[in-house]
């Protein structure tokens, strides 16, 4: 390995250990710490010293460098957090959407910070100036949570501004943000160009911007396995480059060199220089200058140089990952690729040759990816090695059409228009593909299953036997298959555990929200799919979970209400699912929207939508289920179903969000029996779960659906009433999943 890389890796991994572990205080004990280990690698000899002398300065430099970053950023921010204060931002891009809100974002004081508000956000453009009194808060604490999303980034704030503010509009003429401009007219142009549908899978190819795809697309990409595509890489770089050499001439290294080299700053600039990209482009502009400069390129010395620049310019950078994914496929393409290759068949058809290559490419990257993966994303796509043999060449063609259409729907719309069209067809195409591939059962597993950390952990040791013994053949043969037969029997001991099972009731974690299964003898119910937690995918947790368990379609969803703490999951949990009915109360005026969008997606998912208007008796296998109607009225909480599931003896009893009041009205006017277990009522809300309720229905224990908010739930006061009650209570924000299985 080049000296380059060994001090690149051993920066990096200080700042890891620095991110991750260490105080500033104690990042400066690190240094110390490392600085002695530079002294003692005086003592060695020959090729030893040098090694250890560049692996532990290169430390000891990043512990300090660490220190003294982290404490300023942190004295900047301290100095100007607090609950209001005039503050003028300069807008650094185009806002997306957020959490049902939007967001843009912007520069104040010399930091990078990110500005939220309402629709009137979308309006800005680059460079505008925005002023009036804003909350301004520290974007590594949310929730009184440390967390690194914003921070990995480079943003230091979060910027809420007050009803009273002005915007100074950008100066014409301003070059500055000049890359973000032209990504803005470019993603108009594909606006214009091609269908919604496939306006939102364009932009997000050509320049990273997701918030053209519905939840469903997004879901869809992802469980198949290409949604990396979606992310500005070296692979959108490649495709860019190729077209470059495609107009100058492959072997004219000086004008190619001329035209990539700016191209690629620019597009790096203009999506807004994620750490994938410029990762991507630093390691390009490498190659074209190394024939130049009479210096042949090294892939290793080039990446690990990118990793070197990125943790330099934001130590905090190590955190995010973006770059984690990005530079652990890269070293899966590097290191592992290249192996697989030279061990595949010697073929003479092209195309097949070129599958088993992409297929190739696919398993190397995802050598080093699946622990991330698992850790950030909670799941293993088993299926991503075919999709990408099957839609890789389709998206070459939507980025490469894409691009054309544009340019030429600037100097001629019909021509654009006429061009959109394979853009249009391959979009279509790989939409399709992951749409196919996410129905199929077992298509990805899920480390909602324990036994799947085992697995990685064996084929982890497979793998490093397979390295460090004497070289075999037959011994990888062998690896594969034992790994492949214990990833069949990891898959498979969920779903018999759970054979002789008469019901199973769960309470999935989706933060601060509901969402509670019931299945039996086959038959499926879900009650409520909906977190308030921006960063938890409500209907990706529920799917999750039932997939491992086994199921792959729900024969009814119920939403109590239309909150969106308990119907924002619907789009995902649809697409992964097939879902045979939606019950629903009839909506009130103020629901017109949630409403809407509960129907519009019941009829793009062909589920049948019933209103519940009075009690009705629904069969779940050998169990059975009693959906009450609303029996308050006010709000929307009040205005919500009740379900009750029955086997045998055993009762249990969803409540949704409705207060003591509307419990108690529920108790006198239907035959509720004495119920064993009770989803404790509005996430633990001191206004439900009243006393009168309680003594009409004894239940010996209770669940609550809870997560991080501001609300103070569950209170300390229905806390005590379910104690007092000798109630066994169990909380989802502890505990996780919650299941309860009935013999």
């Amino acid at each position: 390995m080049r000296k380059l890389a060994m001090v690149s890796l051993s920066f990096a991994a200080g700042c890891a250990l620095c991110q991750y572990l260490l105080s500033p205080s104690e990042m400066l004990l690190a240094a110390a710490g490392a600085g002695l280990l530079v002294l003692f690698s005086l003592f060695l000899r020959g090729r030893r010293r040098k090694t250890a002398l560049l692996l532990t300065a290169a430390m000891a430099l990043s512990c300090l460098y660490n220190s003294v970053y982290t404490q300023n950023l942190q004295s900047r921010v301290a100095a100007l957090v607090g609950e209001e204060r005039q503050v003028t931002a300069v807008v650094t891009d185009y806002a997306d959407p957020a959490a049902r809100r939007w967001r843009v974002p912007a520069e104040t004081e010399g930091m990078s910070a990110m500005l939220y508000g309402g629709e009137e956000l979308r309006e800005l453009r680059p460079g505008d100036r925005v002023s009036g009194v804003m909350t301004v808060a520290d974007a590594s604490v949310i929730g009184g949570e440390a967390v690194t999303v914003f921070t990995a980034k480079g943003v230091g704030l979060m910027l809420y501004p007050g009803e009273d503010w002005t915007v100074q509009p950008a100066e014409n003429g301003s070059w500055r943000y000049f890359p973000q401009r032209l990504a803005g007219m470019l993603a108009g142009q594909v606006d214009a160009l091609y269908s919604e549908k496939s306006a939102g899978f364009l932009k997000a190819i050509l320049i990273g911007d997701r918030s053209g795809l519905s939840d469903g697309q997004a879901s869809d990409l992802s469980e198949a396995g290409i949604y990396h595509a979606t992310a500005v890489s070296g692979m959108h770089c490649g495709f860019l480059l190729a077209l470059i050499a495609a107009l100058t001439g492959r072997h004219r290294r000086r004008l190619l060199a001329a035209i990539a080299i700016p191209a690629l700053v620019v597009y790096t600039l203009a999506v807004g220089c994620p750490a994938s990209m410029v990762r991507a482009t630093v390691m390009l502009v490498l190659v074209l200058l190394g024939p130049l400069l009479g210096r042949e390129s090294d892939p290793i010395t080039s990446l690990s140089f990118a990793l070197l620049l990125l943790t330099v310019q934001n130590p905090m950078s190590i955190t995010g990952a973006g770059l984690q994914l990005s530079f652990a496929a890269m070293a899966g393409l590097i290191l592992v690729t290249p192996r697989l290759v030279r061990r595949l068949p010697k073929v003479r058809s092209r195309i097949l040759r070129g599958a088993m290559t992409t297929a190739a490419a696919s398993l190397g990257a995802m050598t080093f990816t699946v622990p991330l993966t698992a850790a950030y994303f909670n799941f293993l796509v088993l299926i991503a090695p075919l999709v990408n043999v099957l839609t890789m060449w389709a998206v070459t063609l939507v980025f490469t059409t894409g691009l054309a259409a544009v340019a030429a729907g600037a100097l001629c719309y019909p021509l654009g228009q006429i061009i959109s069209l394979a853009g249009e067809a391959g979009s279509a195409f790989v939409l399709g593909v992951c749409r196919l591939a996410a129905k199929i059962p077992f298509h990805a597993l899920y480390f909602d299953n324990p036994y799947l950390v085992w697995w990685l952990i064996f084929l982890l040791c497979v793998l490093l036997y397979c390295r460090l013994t004497p070289k075999d053949q037959r011994k990888y043969g062998m690896a594969a298959a034992l790994s492949a037969l214990n990833l069949v029997v990891v898959a498979l001991l969920p779903i018999l555990w759970r054979r002789n099972i008469a019901l199973q009731a769960a309470a999935i974690d989706v933060g601060q929200g509901a969402c509670t299964f019931l299945a039996s003898g086959g038959e499926t119910a879900l009650v409520d799919c909906g977190s308030a937690n921006s960063y938890i995918d409500p209907g990706s947790e529920a799917a999750d979970a039932l997939n491992t368990w086994g199921y792959f379609h729900l024969d009814r969803v119920i939403l109590t209400h239309y909150d969106y703490d308990h119907i924002s999951g619907l789009e995902v949990l649809l697409a992964r699912m097939e879902v045979e009915e939606i019950l629903v109360p009839l909506p009130r005026e103020e629901d017109g929207e949630a409403s809407r969008q509960v129907a519009g997606l019941a009829e793009e998912y062909g589920a049948a939508l019933q209103y519940v208007t009075g009690e009705r008796r629904e069969d779940l296998g050998t169990a059975s289920l009693t959906i009450f109607a609303p029996v308050g009225d006010g709000s929307s909480n009040e205005e919500g179903l009740s379900v009750l599931c029955t086997k045998g003896e055993f009762d249990l009893l969803i409540t949704g969000d409705m207060s003591a009041k509307s419990e108690a009205v529920l108790a006198a006017e239907t035959e509720l029996p004495d119920i064993e277990v009770l989803l404790v009522g509005h996430h633990g809300s001191r206004t439900s779960t009243g006393e009168e309720f309680l003594d009409a229905v004894t239940p010996e224990v209770g669940i609550i659906s809870v997560g991080r908010n501001s609300y103070g739930h569950p209170t300390d006061e229905t806390l005590q009433r379910l104690v007092r009650r000798d109630m066994t209570v169990y909380r989802t924000d502890l505990q996780g999943d919650l299941s309860i299985l009935v013999r």
